[in-house]
């Protein structure tokens, strides 16, 4: 199902009498049954994991960008309507397009998006590195 948001704009004209120009967005028909699984991954910043798109959740909203244009839902529901780019949080504007797509959740270390690690520049996150070893130490206690 499409769904559009469309605006008659009535604009005058030279000769006093007015033009008529419709716009015709497509809203996104992302809706989800049940809350998505979400990652942190900035403080007040949460992505839904695994999702085909950066799908952002702040401040209690979910936030896309599509084509340049923003849009938020009140929850996961849909209800989707577009905003302008002032009123998006700035967390969230900041973001390199594409950063988030398909975001998963790492269960040892540093969370590394999927396409940063395909495109090669993994730098050795995400290998589940014992943290004392930086200490000097394997977490073993202190050698006498």
């Amino acid at each position: 199902m499409k769904r559009l948001l469309t605006a008659l704009i009535l604009l005058p004209s030279m000769s006093f009498g007015q033009v008529r120009v419709d716009l015709n967005v497509k809203l996104p028909d992302i809706v989800f049954t049940t809350p998505p699984p979400l990652v942190v991954v900035q403080p007040g910043v949460q992505v839904v994991e695994d999702y085909d798109e950066d799908l952002y959740v702040v401040d209690d909203a979910y936030w896309v960008r599509r084509d340049g244009r923003w849009y938020r839902a009140r929850d996961y529901h849909g209800g989707w309507e577009v905003v302008e780019e002032r009123r998006v949080p700035v967390t969230v504007v900041r973001l390199p397009p594409g950063r988030y797509k398909k975001w998963k959740h790492s269960k040892k270390g540093v969370v590394v998006p999927a396409s940063h690690r395909e495109r090669g520049h993994d730098h050795g996150h995400d290998r589940g590195h014992d943290d004392d070893h930086h200490k000097g130490g394997k977490g073993k206690g202190k050698k006498k």
